[in-house]
């Protein structure tokens, strides 16, 4: 299973459900079979906890398993997974500025930064759902082939309302075209 393959969800979820309905484990693989009860430190669970504790008992969670991956899957620098373990610990700006020996200035500098790519990534992923998505690319087709008409004759209106507007009282307003 590749990471780019997995939804956002499935990612912070740390597991995906498979078409036959069994759970499975995006780290290691491990499967749990939905409808099966599982024991876990004593107790019975389904599934979908057990697979959970799993993630948590041997992966110590998503959140580290997501950070500890490579630079090249999850696009993040060294001070960057830093700057979110703080985070993520619940540390202030001080605490983790003298923990990373850096100014509390840079440790909010580097959390500005941090929102303003998620910012950028949740832009880049409504465009590429844009793109990707086949129902919406049919939609868009739909619209546009009966909409052509619709289009082109509001243009036509428009461009017939921009020669009637204007303030004639003033000869600077009758140079241009308002919108």
């Amino acid at each position: 299973m590749e990471f780019k393959e997995l939804t956002t969800e499935e990612l912070s979820q740390g597991f995906v459900r498979t078409n036959d309905g069994d759970l499975v484990c995006i780290f290691c693989g491990e499967r749990f079979q939905e409808g099966v009860i599982y024991n876990s430190e004593g107790r019975m669970v389904t599934a979908e906890r057990a697979v959970k504790e799993h993630i948590e008992d041997v992966h110590q969670g998503v959140f580290f398993s997501l950070i500890d991956l490579d630079k090249q899957i999850n696009g993040l620098s060294d001070s960057q997974k830093e700057i979110l373990t703080g985070m993520y610990l619940e540390k202030d700006n001080k605490e983790m500025s003298e923990e990373l020996d850096i100014s509390p200035a840079t440790v909010r500098t580097h959390k500005f930064n941090i929102q303003k790519m998620k910012r950028e990534a949740k832009i880049l992923l409504a465009i590429l759902e844009q793109i990707e998505n086949e129902n919406l690319a049919a939609e868009r087709k739909k619209i546009r082939e009966s909409g052509n008409n619709i289009i082109n004759k509001t243009r036509e209106l428009h461009n017939l309302d921009r020669q009637f507007t204007g303030n004639s009282l003033h000869p600077f307003f009758t140079q241009f075209i308002l919108k």
